[in-house]
């Protein structure tokens, strides 16, 4: 069997040529992930070590004790990146032979990093089960655990019937709410890392002038411009063409330390292989906190990715009699993905929507991933190269990063009824808000059951929404006494 039969180029009207132009393409669109990833999750355990030791975080990043374990955490969440999102679209490739790339998720990152690893690390505190030095880096891997289990549901649930179930249970409100919310938290984190916002003095939260005389965050700024610019030219790889240019302006004024070496030999830091047995014995110890959390990934992962398969698919032209192509092994490629990737060390692996400027050069099978999957390979020995990209450079994509979560907002806006549209802001608001995307689903999900009873539309409560209200409830319960 040759190329053009196995990925059948010629049947889907496409060439070789043009299937490596639009992975080449694909490639420079999300490469970004390479420099965003694991500075949001390395942001999330910084955060967590800072709790665990009462130590501020700018103090811990100069500390000779925990500076290096800092660096080797960004450094093993960078080659986690790389070797999760090449596996990944490799076997989108191979086994169900689309063009669509996939990597860790955005939202989903920002979930674990900011909101699953402090949680597991003051969990661990409060039960006395780690010291407070090793609490946060045992996060990472219990984190992880929960992305585990939550590709072993994803993978259930794509094989089975329960599919249809779920996709019938979550109302789309709440969907619309919850992507609208992630976009907005993300921003927040990306004005957080550019230094433009910082917790307040008698608020939660404040506009930090003293970063104002600062180069970073005029650089910061900077980046957001340029990936504002490139992007309204629809300019291919125009995150990752702002994360640079800023990088390298930051090296020239003297901001940006250069690695102690440019390859090197990958180091799976943050793998759950490290420590495996204890990773799933804690998990499972503090079971009330972890469920729920795999249980929300898995929401977030089932929906986004049925979404994003459903629009690329159309654009690409592989809809045939009201069907999608191959949609049950994409399907399957994002839970083993899952299942996979907290081996190599990072949180959810997602099918990315930026597989549409591949598509849009022509790309339609998986010779288009292929490519992909063989370019994030490749890029695993330079993984010292992208640890040094600072905060402001990526966080000024990162403001960006959070409107391509807004697409959704018009269907919200024409809803014209408050029991769908008032749960839906909640979960909107809540999600930046409490710094929690956990929290944000969860209002949504309570205050939609009640609005319901509370206006008699009890006809509109399917039981799965029931079910998962309630176990939102069990979650914030436990939560609230400590446990």
């Amino acid at each position: 069997m040759n190329l053009d039969s196995f990925f059948q180029i010629s049947e889907r009207g496409s060439t070789v040529r043009r299937e490596v132009i639009a992975g080449l393409t694909t490639f420079l669109a999300m490469a970004y992930i390479l420099f965003v990833n694991p500075s949001i999750l390395t942001g999330g355990f910084e955060l967590a070590l800072s709790n665990a030791l009462h130590v501020p975080v700018d103090q811990l990043a100069a500390s000779p004790t925990y500076g290096p374990l800092i660096e080797s955490v960004r450094l093993g969440f960078t080659i986690a990146t790389a070797l999760a999102a090449g596996f990944a679209t490799l076997v989108m490739a191979l086994y169900a032979r689309l063009p669509f790339a996939l990597a860790p998720g955005m939202g989903e990152n920002a979930f674990i990093g900011f909101t699953v690893i402090p949680a597991f690390t003051a969990a661990l505190l409060s039960k006395q089960l780690a010291p407070a030095s090793e609490a946060p880096l045992l996060a990472i891997y219990l984190a992880l655990v929960s992305v585990f289990f939550n590709g072993v549901l994803f993978l259930i649930f794509s094989v089975g019937g329960i599919r249809e179930f779920i996709i019938n249970s979550v109302p789309e409100s709440i969907r619309i709410g919850t992507s609208i919310g992630i976009g907005l938290f993300i921003s927040l984190i990306g004005m957080a890392d550019m230094g433009l916002v910082t917790a307040g003095t008698g608020t939660p939260i404040s506009i930090n002038w003293s970063a104002f005389s600062t180069l970073g965050l005029y650089l910061g700024i900077a980046s957001a411009l340029v990936a504002a610019a490139l992007l309204s030219k629809r300019t291919p790889g125009a995150f990752l063409i702002a994360i640079i240019a800023t990088t390298i302006v930051g090296a020239a004024l003297g901001l940006v330390r250069p690695p102690p070496s440019w390859a090197l030999t990958p180091s799976l830091t943050t793998s759950i292989a490290n420590d495996l047995p204890r990773s799933f014995y804690l998990y499972f110890a503090l079971f009330g906190l972890g469920f729920p959390i795999a249980f929300s990934l898995f929401l977030v992962d089932f929906f986004d990715g049925l979404g994003t398969i459903t629009g690329l698919a159309m654009r690409a032209g592989l809809v045939k009699d009201g069907k999608i192509v191959n949609i049950n092994r994409a399907l399957i490629t994002d839970s083993l993905a899952s299942i996979v990737a907290p081996f190599f060390g990072t949180s959810t692996t997602v099918i990315y929507v930026e597989s549409a400027t591949g598509i849009e050069q022509g790309g339609r099978t998986g010779l288009t991933a292929l490519v992909v999957s063989l370019l994030f390979f490749a890029s695993v020995a330079l993984a010292p190269v992208f640890t040094i990209v600072p905060g402001f450079a990526t966080g000024g994509v990162l403001v960006l990063v959070g409107l391509l979560f807004l697409s959704l907002a018009g269907r919200l806006a024409i809803m014209d009824d408050y029991t769908e549209t008032v749960p839906a802001f909640l979960t909107m608001i809540g999600i930046p808000f409490t710094f929690s995307i956990t929290a944000g689903i969860g209002l949504g999900f309570i205050f939609y059951l009640l609005m319901k009873l509370a206006t008699g539309r009890f006809s509109d409560l399917k039981p799965g929404i029931v079910a998962i209200a309630i176990l939102f409830a069990i979650f914030f319960a436990l939560s609230a006494i400590g446990f």
